[in-house]
């Protein structure tokens, strides 16, 4: 809990001076960043149960939610940030450092460079925030090692999402396994959508020059 409540403070303070939150005050990130990343820790503990320390990356981290949260409650696991924002990144290490957290690092890095040399490295992928479902699993399908599982945290939009991905889930060689719910508070519902990945994707994805978010598959 004082790793988790010195994480907060240190990201509403830097984001005084950057934009890492849209939730200024200890408060609001409280419940929209830290409660929110963990809402489905049974969840994620349950599927990744077999591996005795998964290997797991965070895509566009960020101020570092889901990915610093999730560390602090599964202290064995393996983590990967990753963002195009080199002011990001900094801060990200910042803090592992402050916190002392073992196995955990931010890289300065676009989504499809990154792949080049860490594909299909990962046991799974986390990502909140980040890009329509569609687009979300061409960029990570490709670092998931074949059974690997991406959790994509997604709001209230989320089936509609998938509906809109079958094409993309068939040519890269994944399959929706779940969808959890949980409720943040009474207005608000969370969905966590687990993707299974079943074969090797292949080597065109992900595309180059913004391709995953201006021609979605």
């Amino acid at each position: 809990m004082k790793l988790l409540e010195k994480y907060n403070r240190a990201l509403v303070e830097k984001n005084k001076v950057m934009n890492l939150t849209a939730h200024k005050t200890e408060e609001q990130s409280w419940k929209n960043n830290v409660q929110d990343s963990l809402l489905f820790n049974d969840v994620i503990a349950s599927a990744l149960s077999g591996c005795e320390t998964p290997k797991i990356v965070d895509l566009g981290s960020g101020g570092g939610s889901p990915a610093i949260p999730l560390k602090i409650s599964f202290s064995q696991i393996d983590m990967t940030m990753i963002d195009s924002v080199g002011k990001k990144v900094i801060f990200l290490n910042d803090v592992i450092s402050e916190l002392k957290l073992e196995n955990c690092r931010a890289e300065h890095a676009r989504i499809e460079d990154f792949c080049k040399n860490n594909r299909e490295c990962f046991d799974a992928v986390t990502a909140r925030a980040v890009a329509p479902f569609n687009t979300l699993i061409e960029y990570a399908l490709p670092l998931l090692k074949v059974g690997g599982l991406l959790f994509a945290y997604k709001g209230v939009n989320a089936n509609e999402e998938i509906a809109l991905s079958h094409n993309a889930l068939l040519k890269l060689g994944g399959e929706v396994e779940k969808i959890e719910s949980a409720s943040l508070d009474l207005e608000t519902t969370r969905h966590l959508v687990l993707v299974r990945k079943t074969k090797k994707t292949p080597m065109e994805y992900p595309r180059g020059r913004n391709l995953p978010r201006l021609k979605p598959l």
